[in-house]
């Protein structure tokens, strides 16, 4: 694992997000999965939410319209989320790129109830 992070935040990648980017960074040492590989696809975005959230991830996704309000949700009821990382739609190897530099510079505590743009981390 290429991070000074003793920490990394674990990821779930929403249904849009590129399948095989989960297997790249996997291969970095990253604990990543795809919602293809753990059976949520087709899911509503509150239950993969839920899922990330019983698995002590955070959801990377492109799905701004539901998941800032999932977001502002979650803080106004008080209920506690792992993150939540949103990006425009990008092509792969920019994903990649941000999504490991996110991994290597963001520890899973400061994740916790933040939502994140990746425009962050080009």
């Amino acid at each position: 694992m290429k991070t000074d992070q003793p920490n990394p935040p674990k990821l779930l990648l929403d249904e849009q997000i590129w399948e095989y980017l989960a297997t790249l960074l996997r291969q970095q040492g990253f604990d990543v999965i795809h919602v293809l590989e753990s059976g949520l696809e087709q899911t509503p975005d509150s239950e993969i939410l839920q899922s990330a959230v019983e698995n002590h991830r955070a959801v990377v996704t492109f799905n701004t319209k539901h998941f800032i309000p999932l977001a502002l949700q979650y803080a106004v009821e008080g209920k506690e989320h792992y993150g939540i990382v949103v990006s425009n739609e990008i092509p792969q190897g920019e994903l990649k790129k941000r999504v490991t530099k996110l991994l290597e510079s963001v520890s899973a505590e400061e994740m916790v109830n933040m939502v994140r743009y990746l425009q962050e981390f080009k």
